[in-house]
């Protein structure tokens, strides 16, 4: 078999009673333009999941265009010159004639098997095809999306490509497994709470939020109040302040002002020892801003106390421009991600796609204008069950994703 270099092909699987039976089948459809990378014996549930079926999967790749034209290039030469060989050797020209013939047989199989391998291997399947076309509709990146198609091609063979709810369960519970989100932790008093980001994301509004969900919880579970103390960093927004104090009378809560780093600290010192949790609002920047967000970082370096920072997102921010927020404001070292303003979108593949690939866990989900209600813990299930064209078994996510 001619050697070829097949460089980034894209790995199939095909699974078959034996490994004679996987290469005849190749043989069948590619000829000898696919090269074996890996086989091995696996176990399949008998009928009713009674008893187990020994098969042997193959994985394997194909030869690109340019290495089946070069080979049928190698062919058309050396039929040239065992022709003028026998030219040379052979009195009569009945014996070339018939050796012609077969020549142009061979060759008109070999140009059908390759018009069968472009075929296949140049058109992705129908399932692949309507899998992109869901993941496009839901706005995941170029890259998670090329991410998920590798994942079809590697674990499914070209038999179970053609049950696409198969393909379609699998490839929502691997969007699900990416997916990360931020489990609670028990922290020791005072918590001091510091949300970051840039500007309109709803810091100030989700900083309310935060508070009046301890004090719901607290007062649905029959437990006492926690104390609580908000406190307003943002030194650019006029009203920032003035917005602050009012979610702190509705919630009868105090509220300080800092302006500097030794504001937080003096605060801090003053309330300590009588403060459950401390919310800090901050200012709000664009991600472009180094200057000003340097400034913020240093604000914040407040040693001796434990800040447990979180990064706030829009859900309709472009996944371009969160891939920019990430990666300006991880100077913060911020725990998680609170993903605000949901009920703007229907489409969350831009945050799924960033954050999986950032790694980066999200912890809270923010609606609304709502203080008291507008805000809960992430959950994956949220995301599975919003996406748009896909099928969820809703038993089944619960199942493998709930708490």
């Amino acid at each position: 078999m001619e050697k070829f270099d097949y460089g980034n092909s894209p790995i199939y699987t095909i699974t078959e009673s034996s490994f004679e039976e996987c290469k005849r089948k190749l043989y069948e459809q590619y000829f000898d333009n696919y090269k074996i990378i890996d086989r091995k014996t696996i176990c399949k549930a008998g009928f009713l999941g009674i008893g187990q079926k020994e098969f042997v999967e193959v994985k394997y790749i194909i030869a690109s265009r340019e290495q089946k034209t070069k080979q049928f290039d190698k062919f058309e030469q050396n039929k040239e010159e065992l022709l003028k060989q026998l030219t040379t050797s052979s009195s009569t020209t009945k014996q070339m004639a018939k050796l012609e013939e077969k020549f142009d047989s061979m060759y008109e199989l070999l140009e059908e098997k390759f018009s069968s391998l472009a075929k296949s291997s140049e058109t992705p399947h129908e399932t692949i095809l309507r899998i992109h076309e869901l993941l496009e509709e839901n706005e995941f990146t170029k890259e998670y999306i090329k991410n998920i198609e590798d994942k079809i091609r590697s674990e499914f063979s070209l038999e179970e490509l053609d049950d696409f709810d198969k393909v379609e369960k699998k490839v929502v519970d691997w969007i699900g497994e990416s997916i990360l989100v931020m489990k609670k932790k028990p922290h020791r008093p005072p918590h001091v709470i510091v949300i970051v980001g840039p500007t309109g994301v709803g810091k100030t509004t989700t900083i309310a939020k935060i508070a009046a969900q301890q004090i719901v919880k607290a007062d649905k579970e029959g437990l006492e109040r926690p104390s609580l103390r908000l406190i307003c960093a943002d030194r650019t927004r006029v009203a920032a302040e003035d917005q602050l104090i009012k979610y702190a009378e509705t919630l009868n809560i105090p509220v300080d002002c800092a302006k500097s780093t030794e504001d937080i600290k003096t605060i801090y010192r003053n309330y300590k020892e009588t403060t459950d949790i401390i919310l800090i609002d901050t200012s709000g920047y664009s991600p472009n801003d180094s200057e000003n967000i340097a400034r913020l970082k240093r604000t914040l370096s407040t040693d001796g106390i434990k800040l447990d920072i979180y990064l706030a997102i829009n859900a309709s921010t472009k996944s371009r421009d969160i891939k920019n927020i990430i990666q300006n404001f991880e100077p913060f070292g911020f725990n998680s991600i609170i993903v605000t303003k949901c009920d703007e979108t229907t489409q969350y593949g831009n945050i799924i796609s960033i954050l999986s690939e950032k790694q980066k866990s999200i912890s809270f989900l923010t609606f609304g204008q709502s203080v008291v209600k507008d805000i809960s813990r992430a959950d994956v299930i949220y995301f599975l069950i919003r996406l748009n064209g896909f099928t969820i078994d809703r038993l089944h996510i619960e199942d493998k994703f709930g708490e």
